[in-house]
């Protein structure tokens, strides 16, 4: 018996997205299987990335941290996000490289700048220094110059880097370099050697 037309015409075109559907969900497994993949690809990359720590370049900002934890560096990093600079350390691990960041110095007026970054024992224990500065324009009350500020970090009983409150807490580790209200100041620990002298001559009492 011969269908009717428009009943041929409705069969057929079912028929059609049945099969049109079914190659739109088979396009659709199709890019779910490369967008899995690709996202593999992509983690296995970033891990990879992670996996190596930097190498030790002090005019790129990478030190070698070796008398804090064997086979660590410390990096100087500048974090555009938020616009801070970051301090981390990149310590060896069976899973390639472990990072922490143990500090962080933000925008306080203007940018920081870490001046210099260097090792010195404090009361028997190895201590990461650092020399900041932040820039200051704020002529219409005479104040001008830099302000600095020396940071210290020591590890603590789980081996984390912590700041050593005794050095960053002393008052003669912060100050003014330039003009304050009106006055001109001088802040004498602008280098490595001069905060080296200044806790030698503090441990033997010199003046």
């Amino acid at each position: 018996m011969d269908m009717p037309k428009d009943l041929l015409h409705t069969t057929k075109s079912h028929r059609f997205w049945v099969f049109r559907k079914k190659r739109i969900k088979r396009f659709f497994e199709c890019l779910a299987c490369y967008v899995l993949l690709s996202s593999a690809s992509l983690a296995y990359a970033s891990a990879d990335e992670s996996a190596v720590c930097p190498a030790v370049s002090p005019s790129s900002g990478v030190f070698s941290a070796e008398k804090i934890q064997k086979d660590s560096v410390v990096s100087i990093e500048n974090n555009d996000t938020d616009h801070t600079i970051n301090l981390s350390i990149y310590r060896a691990s069976s899973n390639g490289c472990e990072k922490t960041v143990f500090a962080k110095y933000s925008i306080e007026g203007g940018a920081p700048n870490v001046d210099s970054l260097f090792f010195m024992s404090i009361n028997g224990k190895q201590n990461i220094f650092t020399i900041v500065h932040w820039d200051v324009n704020s002529r219409g009350i005479g104040t001008y110059g830099k302000y600095y500020q020396i940071y210290a970090y020591t590890t603590d009983k789980q081996g984390r880097l912590i700041e050593n409150k005794s050095v960053v807490d002393n008052s003669a580790m912060t100050g003014m370099d330039g003009y304050q209200e009106g006055e001109q100041t001088l802040f004498p620990y602008k280098t490595a050697g001069a905060v080296k002298s200044f806790f030698k001559c503090n441990k033997a009492k010199c003046k």
